[in-house]
């Protein structure tokens, strides 16, 4: 009787840390904007990290699950947290390749290390071919790598 209280104590347990778990990386592993009011979430993430003689780069790249023409870069200087440190940013869909308007984009990086990368950007991405111009609103990302 021991051994069968013992194993449904045990399955109730693991079954409820599982639950939470999965309920953690909700939050996470996300870029997610509105492009000219649109809202987009990205899902599947590649975080590289770069070594350069002295200082390393992050670069994100994330695509969503359901159009994976839609492809986003982020890229800031590792370890460099606070206001306007992404200094790569560029959107590529299947009707253009759009990059950051630098007179006109905003971030801010809140954490940049030890496996974590958060922030917020929003602004203006400018098609380099054609000159149109795409709004930006509501950028966000956390990412656990």
């Amino acid at each position: 009787m021991k051994k069968i209280l013992f194993l449904l104590l045990s399955f109730t347990l693991v079954g409820i840390t599982s639950c939470s778990s999965d309920d953690d990386k909700a939050d996470v592993n996300y870029v997610t904007a509105k492009f000219n009011g649109v809202e987009t979430k990205f899902n599947i993430i590649s975080v590289d990290k770069i070594d350069y003689d002295g200082y390393s780069d992050i670069i994100v790249t994330a695509t969503t699950n359901n159009d994976p023409t839609k492809v986003i870069t982020i890229a800031s200087e590792y370890g460099v947290t606070g206001q306007n440190e992404i200094w790569g940013f560029d959107y590529e869909t299947s009707d253009g390749y759009y990059v950051q308007d630098s007179d006109n984009f905003t971030s801010t990086l809140t954490t940049n290390s030890d496996g974590k990368y958060i922030g917020t950007f929003s602004g203006s991405l400018v098609d380099d071919s054609n000159g149109n111009v795409m709004v930006l609103t509501n950028g966000a990302f956390n990412i656990a790598y």
